[in-house]
C-alpha cells in the first residue's frame, strides 16, 4: 500500500512527522546500502560497518533533501557513497587512503536493481534482524535517545524531552554507535 509514493512523497511525510513512512524508504534503498558496502573491504572494517554508515546516511538525506536539486535517488546515493567513504577515511587516517574506485562522480552514480523476490525478502529479514539486535542491546533510554534522533530530532530537543542533559544524550548517542558497530 504504501509502496505506491514515490520518493519525494515519502520524503515530504517523513518530514511533516510521519516517521512510519521511514520504513518503506529504509526498505527501498537498503539494497542499495549493501551494495555499495561490498565495494568497501577494508581490514579493520566490516560490511556490517558500512551498512551502518548507510543506513544512517538515509535519514540524514531525509532531512537535507532538496528536491529542486536533485532526485532523491541520486541525493541518497550520493549520501550513501559519502558517509561510507568518510568511515574508510576515519579508518584509514587519512582520506588519502581512499580507492580512486570508490570515487564516483555524481553523473556515474547507478543503483543496482534487487528488485526480484528473493532479494527483498533477504534484505527484509536482514534489517528486521539488526533491528532486533539493536533493541536487545540497547537499554530503555538509549532507545528512546536513539528514536528521537532517528525522529530528527537535535541533541538539544532530545534532551529537553527527556529530561536529561544534552552531555547525556551525546554519550547516549556514542555508546549506541559503539554497540550498533559491535553487532
Amino acid at each position: 500500500m504504501q509502496e505506491k509514493y514515490s520518493d519525494n512523497q515519502l520524503v515530504e511525510f517523513i518530514n511533516d512527522g510521519k516517521y512510519e513512512y521511514l520504513q518503506v524508504l529504509i526498505d527501498r534503498y537498503m539494497p542499495c546500502v549493501i551494495s555499495m558496502a561490498s565495494n568497501y573491504n577494508v581490514s579493520g572494517l566490516d560490511d556490517d560497518d558500512f551498512i551502518q554508515e548507510g543506513f544512517m546516511a538515509i535519514f540524514s538525506a531525509v532531512r537535507a533533501y532538496n528536491p529542486e536539486k536533485a532526485s532523491f535517488k541520486t541525493f541518497v546515493s550520493l549520501c550513501i557513497e559519502r558517509a561510507m567513504s568518510a568511515a574508510l577515511a576515519r579508518a584509514a587516517g587519512k582520506a588519502k587512503h581512499i580507492p580512486d574506485k570508490l570515487i564516483t562522480p555524481i553523473d556515474d552514480v547507478e543503483l543496482a536493481d534487487n528488485n526480484d523476490p528473493e532479494s527483498i525478502l533477504i534484505e527484509k529479514e536482514n534489517y528486521n534482524n539488526l533491528a532486533q539486535a539493536i533493541k536487545r542491546d540497547l537499554s530503555q533510554f538509549e532507545y528512546q535517545v536513539l528514536c528521537e534522533f532517528l525522529g530528527g530530532k537535535s541533541y538539544a530537543l532530545i534532551a529537553e524531552t527527556l529530561g536529561v542533559s544534552v552531555k547525556s544524550v551525546d554519550n547516549a548517542l556514542r555508546r549506541i554507535r559503539s554497540k550498533i558497530k559491535s553487532n
